[in-house]
């Protein structure tokens, strides 16, 4: 008779563990103050300011500080300084620039002189080559492997988009006469470049993503966009998608398709697409069974899911992402969130945060006289 018993009373046990996991996971997801029970006392999330890695920096010298994988750089005086996550001092480089427009991608990184033409590019901590185009530089963009492409005007035509190799050889060029190329990207295997294009000539606006061959040169696919619906950012997620955001729409545009993958409301306060194979809003809420007012979505690139984290009644002043992890700046308080919904790191200082910059696996909370690493 005993032994008979023995089964259910296993099922018994096993069902009220399964509740229980089940009823704490939905608290910590829906329960704020559950949640920051949870992270404080069991999981050492929290992190605070002054008992962190430190540098510092001189307001006076106009630092530019900025992050990528796992490094901090800060440019200053033409001087660029490369710092790890225990903030040592790594290398340090001649780069001629007054006014930068940095852009990052794992452990590349490319410097450019806005509204100039000189531009430099840097792999882990060294410089690897430097260049000088025709034109002045709009915007730049470099991809996963190295590969550069730039966006460029001049007299004669309104855009020139350039695509240079990671040894700093020129491609080809596209000459734009009638649009604005407002993004570009390289796909992560080397072979399309994606052009974001707008046209303002009209009643209305209309933006253009065009895939070409950068074996070829040649205009593979071309998406229209709806009308007024915007280019702002391409970032390519793999070997064939481009995920394209615009002011009301995310798509994603292949050699040979597209497919929208979200339409904007006006709920939405932050959007991003710098995350790796997946997009984020953060989008207003006001109803339903677990409400919040606020709440940190994000979507895989193939697959319908959604990961949610909430905000409860905080909106965010400041939203970035980079690789696997999205920064959300409240003022004196930073959550660092993975791309699966969960809290990696919450900073909480004592004063208002002035900047962040974010790595792929590192954040730097900017203030006038210093930055504090996080190492994520």
């Amino acid at each position: 008779m005993e032994n008979r018993k023995n089964p259910k009373l296993k099922v018994i046990i096993t069902s009220i563990i399964f509740i229980i996991i089940v009823i704490t996971l939905a608290a910590y997801t829906t329960n704020s103050s559950f949640r920051n029970y949870i992270d404080t006392k069991l999981l050492n999330k929290h992190v605070s300011e002054n008992n962190l890695a430190t540098i510092e920096i001189n307001s006076d010298d106009n630092p530019t500080p900025f992050a990528y994988d796992d490094y901090i750089g800060v440019l200053r005086k033409n001087r660029l300084l490369i710092y790890n996550n225990k903030s040592n001092l790594l290398n340090e480089l001649t780069i001629n620039i007054t006014t930068p427009f940095i852009y990052s991608n794992g452990k590349y990184v490319t410097i450019s002189e806005k509204d100039g033409n000189k531009f430099y590019v840097i792999n882990n901590t060294n410089l690897l080559w430097q260049g000088k185009i025709d034109g002045k530089i709009e915007k730049i963009n470099i991809n996963q492997n190295g590969y550069v492409s730039i966006i460029a005007s001049n007299s004669t035509y309104k855009s020139i988009v350039i695509v240079f190799d990671n040894n700093g050889n020129e491609l080809f060029k596209t000459f734009l006469p009638s649009t604005y190329a407002m993004c570009s990207a390289i796909s992560t295997n080397n072979s399309f470049l994606a052009i974001g294009e707008v046209n303002y000539s009209g009643t209305v606006i209309k933006s253009n993503i065009r895939i070409m061959s950068i074996d070829s040169a040649k205009i593979i696919y071309n998406y229209s966009a709806p009308n007024n619906d915007v280019i702002t950012n391409i970032k390519y997620a793999d070997k064939e998608k481009a995920i394209c955001m615009f002011t009301n729409s995310i798509v994603s545009v292949t050699s040979n398709g597209n497919n929208v993958l979200y339409n904007m409301n006006n709920n939405i306060a932050f959007s991003t697409i710098n995350i790796s194979n997946h997009f984020a809003v953060v989008e207003g809420e006001s109803s339903g069974l677990f409400s919040h007012k606020y709440q940190l979505k994000i979507y895989p690139i193939n697959s319908n899911n959604e990961n949610l984290y909430f905000l409860d009644n905080k909106l965010p002043k400041q939203m970035l992402a980079n690789g696997k992890i999205i920064a959300l700046n409240y003022g004196s308080e930073v959550d660092i969130i993975t791309q699966n919904g969960t809290l990696k790191k919450n900073y909480i200082s004592s004063k208002q945060i002035k900047d962040l910059i974010v790595g792929e696996s590192i954040v730097g909370i900017i203030y006038k006289d210093k930055i504090e690493i996080i190492d994520v």
